[in-house]
């Protein structure tokens, strides 16, 4: 087992993109009411290819004719704070996730073509449960970075090419432990204590491969179980979590849905999944 202190770990992180950060000031700032366009445009500047992209966007959206946007405020105006937090979202995880899991063999569109699969999904799903839909958007789009410090802990050490590819998502959830001492969905817990995420990600995004074993059974764990399980059946799932997913009675009790309620987030994100991974990871 490699040695992984507080420092060993911190350092790691530090090495991470800093887009989930802006991401989820821009989250915060969304929930007070009396938020303005230009507190927005603020927090975005921090980085200019997410700034570019909301431009393209906006610009891309608007009426033949409409003079393009010159600024950030000029294109949330026109996206609206709603769309503005989806297309951040998607673009800050193809900056985060654009080189892949290496260590598992996972390339980066198959990464984050499953990190939008499931924030679609884990949207719909929040939204029928009555839970916040921007809480579960991020769960959904951030849930596999402490894969991502797991290989930059990794860097350096003794561990062989593909050392986390086994053949299901239970012998990669025993090795990560074995080799680590915790699993990925442990540290992307910790990496969100660490950038002071809202404290109600990190109990749902530990526990959510195994929602039962959650000690707070909390809704928002196995609504991300769930949104796991449609992103896999709709030809988006990860290879390292193999037989990972189920619609158990009781994972679907968890999670306050009817399997009928399942069905129809799947057939209704189904359309629009197809046509954002379609146009390929953003630039």
């Amino acid at each position: 087992m490699l040695s992984i202190t507080d420092e060993k770990f911190a350092a790691a992180a530090e090495k991470l993109p800093s887009t989930p950060r802006i991401f989820e000031r821009i989250n915060v700032a969304l929930r007070n009411p009396d938020v303005e366009i230009e507190d927005l445009a603020r927090i975005l500047k921090l980085d200019a290819a997410l700034s570019a992209r909301l431009l393209r966007v906006a610009n891309s959206a608007a009426a033949g004719g409409s003079a393009p946007a010159v600024d950030l405020a000029e294109a949330i105006q026109r996206t609206g704070f709603r769309e503005v937090f989806r297309v951040v979202g998607v673009a800050m995880t193809a900056q985060l996730y654009v080189s892949g899991l290496p260590m598992y063999g996972v390339g980066g569109t198959e990464l984050w073509e499953n990190s939008v699969a499931t924030a679609l999904a884990m949207e719909k799903l929040a939204a029928v449960a009555g839970e916040d839909v921007r809480l579960g958007y991020t769960l959904g789009l951030l849930r596999s970075v402490g894969r991502l410090l797991l290989q930059r802990l990794a860097a350096g050490q003794v561990c062989a090419p593909l050392a986390g590819r086994k053949e299901t998502g239970a012998l990669v959830l025993a090795w990560e432990t074995d080799t680590f001492g915790f699993t990925s969905a442990a540290a992307t817990r910790r990496l969100f204590k660490l950038w002071k995420f809202s404290a109600d990600l990190g109990g749902p995004v530990e526990h959510h491969l195994q929602p039962e074993a959650d000690p707070a059974r909390a809704r928002l764990t196995a609504l991300l179980h769930v949104a796991g399980y449609i992103a896999n059946a709709l030809g988006h799932g990860l290879v390292i979590e193999n037989e990972l997913w189920s619609l158990t009675p009781q994972i679907l009790a968890q999670a306050g849905l009817s399997a009928a309620e399942a069905e129809a987030c799947q057939v209704s994100i189904a359309e629009e999944l197809a046509r954002m991974t379609s146009e390929g990871m953003p630039e």
